[in-house]
């Protein structure tokens, strides 16, 4: 065996213990739907979820069928070309040529069809993994609908519940990091239903800040006024 064989076979060998190529079901779990501030939020999250990974299905099963369909065409194409071949020649040489023509061609469908194989076994692969995801999401779904059942995803309550805890939470963490308050975010909240209890939030903030700027800027008069009487 060559030092590259020996090599590659290593690789191989640790690869058989690399983790799936897909998110951890800790991830879909915390980060996916974790992050959805409601359980409306994350049914509509889930919902979404599973339609993007059907899609991926329904995709990745035709690429599967078409790659195996393009691998047998390969194949009568290898036997087609070698049953048009007539090698009863008179000359030697082209006889010769021939047979050479028939060894490359023959050598580079047979890569083309061992390609084709690794892309099945790569499509099925992505495709299993794509399946424990959708039924992560699924089971997923059906746990939440026995907490809450899923509502319209432009029901008011739900959509007002929504943004309500959305915009708090993101206000709150910027409050506890000391972080400013981007002008698109208070403009958000105060668009908020009047009874909102962010919207009042922020308008306690705006006037504490306002009532802030009038005390300093009456020191600074006050300041002033003093440095000018001297």
């Amino acid at each position: 065996m060559s030092s590259n064989e020996e090599f590659f076979e290593k690789i191989d060998k640790v690869l058989e213990r690399a983790p799936e190529n897909r998110h951890s079901f800790y991830q879909l779990k915390y980060f996916v739907l974790g992050k959805e501030p409601t359980t409306q939020a994350q049914l509509w999250q889930c919902l979404k979820e599973l339609q993007s990974r059907k899609e991926t299905i329904e995709t990745l099963a035709l690429q599967i069928e078409d790659t195996k369909d393009e691998i047998e065409l390969i194949k009568i194409d290898h036997e087609k070309f070698y049953s048009d071949t007539d090698l009863t020649y008179l000359n030697t040489k082209l006889n010769e040529i021939c047979k050479r023509e028939q060894t490359i061609k023959s050598r580079r469908l047979k890569r083309k069809v061992e390609s084709l194989l690794n892309n099945i076994d790569k499509m099925q692969k992505k495709l299993e993994f794509e399946i424990q995801e959708a039924k992560f999401f699924l089971q997923a779904f059906e746990a939440l609908e026995k907490v809450e059942e899923l509502k319209d995803y432009d029901d008011h309550e739900a959509q007002q519940e929504f943004w309500e805890a959305k915009i708090s939470e993101e206000i709150n963490l910027r409050i506890l990091t000391k972080q400013p308050l981007p002008s698109d975010l208070l403009r958000t909240a105060l668009s908020l239903h009047e009874k909102s209890g962010v919207k009042a939030q922020v308008i306690n903030l705006l006037e504490g800040c306002k009532a802030q700027i009038q005390v300093a800027c009456e020191k600074e008069n006050n300041v002033r006024k003093q440095i000018n009487n001297k």
